[in-house]
């Protein structure tokens, strides 16, 4: 098995144990820390967040610029790359940590009076950490950028389970002594930045490219940075609509409402994660398809085939959600965060049709297409946020979980699915034809669902885990039947035979 296919098997591996340690260390956070700490901590890392908005594109451009120097470059011209932008993230590093300092500093001049003094202190502390972290992180990435150019993902994605794991798992053992959440941020930080130091250390051994800082062509800067800049205008886009919905909930509303909605959207990043897990492998691979001649036939097989997957594997966590999401939320965390399951019901209904199509957004990257995309995201993003304001204070958390869901209909689904088919000679109607026909299918599994569940009682974790059993057998039963074809069905056979032998 190489590189890719073992990089997409323990990307899976990542959101499996983000969702298991999230199943266990989430209620013991929420009930540890109380809800309105709980809300503290997601809305800092909420703010923080918006410090890697400093990346500008650059981690994404190291990726395609290394991946087509390998093509079509030498060696000398990857050592300058290299060096070009490790002295980037240096003066963005730099420029966190003003920026960093000066967000902290006026925090009690933005947050809601709900807010008590301490807990702004608290926050702003909390703050100073994770910029801290981001400033170092954004130096060291850029040797896991090389290493994910190279396709080293059996590291990479190792790692990334190592840093998901070791967080909480240290979290907990201190918890038990005191509930500082400065500490537990300090935690956090020194996690991420051990794994960014391992990659260093990993990178000079299985790469050691010398890092040369000879400059580079002024047109290949002035296509760098272009690209750099379509990348981060994107990136603004994502965070406006994923993480600009808590910090307005800690501006007009309080500690709590945060906490229900940082629930939801946690929920929402799962579902984001089982998508991003397989796309976030096949940027250096697409970058190559592209660089051939008459890949068009090539990429619309790709696009299908990935979609696919990502529909059988979103449908299944989706559908159950729709069916236990409820019941499993109140045993999980409690009664006070049943809204949680209305949000992440209406964020879900339009973002999961943007996340089965997630390799369209790796393909317009390899073509140097993006722009489409970031000024498509932009408007629909600051029309979100603009839109969210009045409606937080007459409808609150719900009422901008409508807004946000519209908008991402609108500019992730509609306006792109016609920019595939017109630009990108991606031929959606067939697209629609064969990914439909498996939605058609799965909604009718559901609704299977949604009656076997009359035959159980599901109020304890006994009878949910036995029903997400049955329910899985079922889901995977019905696709395989009536959904795949004979050739598809002769493949997973072949493959289920050799692990057989294999055993």
């Amino acid at each position: 098995m190489n590189q890719l296919k073992i990089g997409i098997v323990l990307n899976y591996v990542s959101v499996a144990a983000t969702f298991i340690i999230g199943l266990l260390y989430t209620p013991f956070l929420i009930r540890t820390l109380g809800q309105a700490d709980y809300g503290i901590y997601a809305l800092a890392l909420a703010i923080a967040g918006y410090l890697s908005l400093l990346d500008l594109g650059i981690g994404n451009a190291i990726v395609r610029y290394i991946a087509q120097n390998q093509a079509i470059g030498t060696k000398k011209k990857e050592a300058q790359l290299v060096g070009y932008f490790f002295k980037i993230f240096s003066y963005i590093g730099l420029a966190t940590l003003v920026i960093g300092l000066s967000i902290a500093l006026n925090l009690q001049n933005v947050v809601s009076s709900d807010f008590t003094n301490e807990q702004i202190k608290t926050l702003q502390w909390m703050i100073l950490v994770l910029t801290v972290n981001f400033a170092v992180g954004f130096i060291l990435n850029t040797f896991s950028a090389v290493l994910q150019a190279y396709e080293k993902f059996i590291f990479l994605k190792v790692a990334n389970v190592l840093r998901v794991s070791l967080t909480p798992i240290i979290s907990v053992f201190y918890l038990f002594y005191s509930t500082n959440l400065i500490v537990l941020t300090v935690i956090l930080a020194l996690v991420n930045s051990a794994v960014l130091i391992v990659s260093y250390f990993y990178y000079k051994k299985a790469l050691n490219i010398k890092m040369s800082f000879e400059r580079v062509q002024k047109d290949l800067k002035k296509e760098i940075l272009g690209y750099s800049f379509v990348i981060f205008v994107v990136a603004i886009a994502d965070k406006l609509y994923w993480q600009t919905d808590q910090i307005l909930l800690g501006i007009l509303k309080n500690p709590e409402t945060v906490a229900v909605f940082a629930l939801a959207i946690q929920f929402v990043n799962i579902f984001m994660s089982l998508s991003i897990a397989i796309n976030s492998v096949f940027l250096p691979r697409v970058t190559h398809i592209v660089s051939a001649e008459n890949y068009v036939n090539q990429l619309n097989a790709l696009f299908i085939k990935v979609s696919k997957f990502q529909t059988f594997v979103m449908g299944l966590f989706l559908s159950g959600f729709v069916i236990i999401g409820e019941a499993f939320i109140e045993l999980w965390v409690g009664k006070t965060f049943e809204l949680t399951y209305v949000i992440v019901l209406i964020l879900m209904s339009t973002f999961s049709l943007d996340l089965i199509q997630n390799l369209g957004l790796v393909i317009m990257q390899a073509k140097g297409k993006y722009i489409f995309r970031a000024y498509t995201l932009i408007i629909c993003s600051i029309l979100n946020v603009l839109i969210s304001i009045p409606i937080i204070k007459l409808y609150g958390s719900v009422g901008t979980a409508i807004i946000t869901a519209i908008f991402v209909f609108i500019g992730n689904v509609l306006v792109l699915n016609i920019y595939y088919h017109k630009k990108l000679q991606l031929n959606m109607l067939v697209y629609w034809r064969k990914i439909g026909k498996l939605i058609a299918i799965i909604s009718v599994v559901a609704l299977l669902g949604f009656g076997l569940k009359e035959l159980f009682l599901v109020d304890d974790w006994g009878s949910l885990f036995t029903y997400i059993v049955i329910y899985s057998a079922l889901y995977c039963v019905v696709i395989y039947f009536t959904y795949l074809s004979k050739n598809e069905k002769q493949w997973m056979l072949t493959k289920v035979k050799r692990l057989k032998n294999r055993g």
